[in-house]
């Protein structure tokens, strides 16, 4: 069996391929920390009318050779409206300007409604805001233990 050498700049190239390797796959760890915070914090902050949007916020982290990608929010349809506002309150003032019916269909909601808006509850952000200083906290350490 031949003995296989490697140029110095070979040898330099695989150091730095397995550092960023092992960076990159701690930064994700922590990345996935950082939304476990969040998703816990967002699910207290999270308003409870029936208490389907406090269970299904959730968090999830994509990466990719350029990015790590942290998402963190609600599978339900109203989540935003909820977040941002509608009609009148909505958040920019992208709401619809006049009032309007809508019809509910839980026990609670049931029959016709007459709105013009729902002011914002952006308890996703409250969540960021409280948890900020821990957040750094996670990213901080990322480097030790290398």
């Amino acid at each position: 069996m031949a003995e296989e050498f490697l140029s110095l700049e070979e040898i330099n190239k695989r150091l730095e391929d397995a550092i960023h390797t092992v960076i990159w796959d701690r930064l994700a760890e922590k990345m996935e920390d950082a939304c476990g915070l969040l998703e816990a914090e967002g699910a207290r902050e999270a308003p409870v009318d029936e208490g389907y949007l406090r269970a299904f916020i959730r968090s999830q982290v994509e990466t990719n050779p350029q990015e790590i990608t942290g998402w963190i929010g609600s599978f339900t349809e109203y989540a935003p409206y909820v977040h941002q506002g509608t009609g009148i309150y909505a958040v920019d003032g992208k709401g619809q300007k006049t009032p309007w019916a809508w019809h509910g269909e839980s026990k609670k909601w049931a029959g016709w409604h007459f709105t013009v808006g729902q002011k914002p509850n952006p308890f996703l952000q409250r969540a960021i805001d409280k948890k900020r200083g821990e957040l750094l906290f996670v990213f901080k350490d990322t480097l030790r233990g290398l």
